[in-house]
């Protein structure tokens, strides 16, 4: 089933992305949707990333000398095939990655996954401090939901420091009333774990409560557990997410506020 696809409101952009729905301001927004509660993933939603994970992955693979069998182009000693698979795993924890990139070069991680994955999110924070930025217009509409008295909160498949990290370089101390990381549900994405404990905490229903996600298995980790999916096309064309997305923007200034 198709969801109706969300529009840019801004001059930035003359294309209307769904002809059924005029430019959405953020209140109309919210007021269409009849939602009780906010839930953001992190990465790719709330701050751009992705080039600081994608650095950091690559990394890791050359630290351990992880060697594709693919042939072809290398990007830093890494092949094609292994930054493909790298980026079509966005989304997902690190004990999923991990396991997937060691097999990809004919080996296996043991015992050492656990450290493995601590040092590559030490190594992203390293890479994005001082030059992570928020996603346009996500600060607009967190003010939003605060004047509104809606409740946000943050549900990620990355660790406690990595949350604690963005909301210290961003200065967005008490605009969640939950941080949902890694340590606090037990299956990662696609399954709705993460989600539905962030609706646990707010005390929303997910049938009252947006999920902002921009990789395919958070908006279907959103779509399992009876939320309402809004896609963010940070990581994806808008086309291959209209599928699985109510709404679908570029950023959130498609959404003036």
């Amino acid at each position: 089933m198709d969801y109706p696809v969300g529009i840019r409101t801004t001059p930035r952009n003359q294309e209307n992305m769904n002809a059924d729905h005029p430019g959405l301001t953020a209140r109309e927004f919210l007021r269409e949707a009849d939602c009780e509660a906010v839930i953001f993933d992190m990465d790719g939603v709330l701050a751009d990333t992705e080039e600081f994970h994608l650095e950091a992955w690559i990394q890791l693979v050359e630290t351990h000398s992880l060697e594709s069998p693919d042939s072809g182009d290398t990007h830093k000693n890494v092949s094609e095939g292994m930054l493909k698979l790298i980026r079509e795993t966005f989304g997902q924890a690190n004990d999923a990655i991990i396991p997937l990139l060691w097999e990809k070069a004919g080996r296996s991680p043991g015992a050492a996954l656990e450290s493995l994955s601590l040092e590559k999110e030490e190594c992203y924070r390293n890479c994005a401090r001082d030059k992570v930025r928020p996603m346009p217009g996500i600060e607009d509409f967190l003010c939003l939901l605060r004047d509104e008295s809606i409740p946000a909160a943050i549900g990620t498949s990355g660790p406690e420091e990595n949350v604690s990290f963005l909301l210290e370089e961003f200065g967005w101390t008490g605009l969640f009333r939950s941080l949902v990381h890694r340590s606090r549900f037990k299956a990662g994405k696609p399954a709705p774990d993460c989600f539905l404990k962030a609706a646990e905490d707010l005390g929303r229903a997910p049938a009252k409560t947006i999920v902002f996600e921009d990789s395919l298995h958070g908006l279907e980790a959103a779509r399992k557990g009876g939320f309402l999916p809004a896609a963010i096309a940070s990581t994806h064309e808008p086309e291959e997410l209209t599928a699985i997305a109510r709404w679908v923007f570029r950023d959130f200034l498609d959404l003036s506020c």
